[in-house]
């Protein structure tokens, strides 16, 4: 075809037969160039567009990738995208023109030398394509806690290995990502929360001196006439068989016993009012001798391995106080003791999000110092306030209901979280480990501007 315009634009510029011939030669002219600016500027439009949109993809690359550090670096990383991105297609001559990098903020320059296909019979035989792209790695300044449920529950079904996959998923995320302002902090909970038995001493706890308690013990000599008693218990939700043999047995004389209560790091609840608040403000937390808890909690680090260790030795037992974790969680990411890790005063720009995933309803709430009550409803109405004291206190909050068929747990993890985009409904392991990768993704955005 453009063989053709060139031959009839030939015979016009060589007609000498008057001016009818001239004026048809003008017209075709016309024509055939608003045709050729229409259709290469057509395919310029279509290629700067595809242009542009490389070009932002080298810019994030460049941005997210701190070893760039020199412009060497830069700009064969950049060349060497382009080219895997246009590879041996003709008429397409991509240059990196220029890519410089200022702080966290990468700017990256490039050009197109594309053929023409029309034009050319106005001797322009190719057209320039120029785009430029500025994207800046967000490196937010942000504390995360995981709020994990560990309670008896968790064993029926390895969930407590689906979730130690899960949130292990998330942590390598995080690692990857070799974000030096982000720190994470887990939380493990079940009735109770253990905080370590080397705080012991901390001005904000209050733990009695181990205690000696003795009482009167018979040894079993012989047993005769045993039989299976058939039982169905239940712990956390969880219905189990506890089936036991009975026999009628012979004592020895009766004698002392003793052993010591000890604390291994457990902690239950202050008063009325003050079980609602974050900080320590003088009033101490109670820690609770010869009482069993989850596994001790992490404050907030840098280090991933740090936190994957914990996750890793999560175990599964106890049952379920969810104001407990939410509470505990709050606290990791709060500057004020009994945690003050956080120093989020120092640096007020720092995003704090918490994470909290259970797979049931609460089956215990407060009573007393201790998280032995059975008042469901309760603990449901703490769970409540704490979730909205945190959200007013600027904590972001993700909740995850893994495997929970109560819809009252539901609707009220739904509330805890920070909006309905925030709230996961993860009914198998498969989708457990969606939502730690979709919360991931959404706490690991880029920034780019073009």
């Amino acid at each position: 075809m453009k063989r053709t315009f060139n031959h009839i634009a030939d015979q016009y510029r060589t007609e000498t037969r008057g001016n009818v011939a001239v004026m048809f030669a003008i017209s075709t002219f016309f024509i055939i160039g608003c045709l050729a600016i229409a259709v290469d500027g057509s395919n310029a439009f279509f290629a700067k567009q595809r242009l542009q949109d490389t070009t932002d993809a080298v810019a994030l690359m460049a941005a997210k990738d701190k070893t760039l550090d020199t412009k060497v670096k830069l700009t064969e990383a950049a060349q060497a995208l382009y080219d895997a991105t246009y590879p041996d297609q003709a008429g397409i001559r991509i240059e990196v023109q220029d890519v410089v990098r200022v702080g966290d903020a990468v700017t990256v320059t490039t050009k197109n030398n594309i053929d023409t296909y029309f034009t050319g019979i106005f001797n322009r035989k190719d057209m320039n394509v120029g785009v430029q792209s500025t994207a800046t790695y967000a490196d937010k300044a942000m504390d995360v806690a995981l709020v994990l449920d560990t309670t008896f529950s968790m064993s029926d079904k390895n969930k407590i290995g689906s979730l130690k996959a899960a949130a292990g998923g998330l942590l390598d995320t995080f690692d990857d990502l070799n974000n030096k302002n982000l720190r994470v902090a887990v939380v493990p909970f079940s009735e109770y929360i253990n905080v370590g038995k080397s705080r012991r001493n901390a001005a904000w706890l209050d733990v009695p001196a181990d205690e000696k308690v003795c009482w009167m013990k018979r040894d079993v000599l012989s047993s005769s006439n045993c039989r299976r008693i058939q039982k169905t218990c239940t712990n956390d939700g969880v219905s189990y068989d506890c089936s036991y043999n009975k026999c009628d047995k012979t004592y020895s004389a009766p004698y002392e016993k003793c052993s010591t209560r000890k604390w291994q790091g457990c902690v239950g609840s202050r008063t009325a009012g003050y079980d609602e608040r974050v900080e320590f403000n003088g009033r101490k937390i109670p820690g609770l001798l010869s009482v069993s808890c989850a596994t001790e909690l992490q404050p907030l680090n840098k280090s991933m391995k740090t936190a994957k260790a914990t996750v890793s030795g999560l175990k599964a037992r106890q049952e379920t106080y969810i104001p407990a974790g939410i509470l505990w969680g709050w606290r990791t990411l709060d500057e004020s003791l009994p945690l003050s890790s956080a120093g989020t005063k120092v640096n007020p720009d720092r995003e704090k999000v918490m994470i909290v995933m259970t797979d049931g309803e609460n089956q215990r709430s407060k009573n007393g110092e201790y998280h032995n009550g059975k008042d469901i409803n309760a603990a449901n109405a703490k769970t409540d306030k704490l979730c909205s004291e945190a959200k007013r206190d600027k904590v972001t909050i993700y909740t995850i209901a893994y495997d929970v068929s109560d819809s009252t747990t539901k609707n009220m993890l739904s509330r805890c979280a920070s909006d309905n985009s925030k709230f996961f409904d993860a009914s198998n392991a498969s989708e457990l480990n969606k939502a730690f990768q979709d919360i991931g993704d959404a706490l690991n955005e880029l920034r780019i501007s073009a």
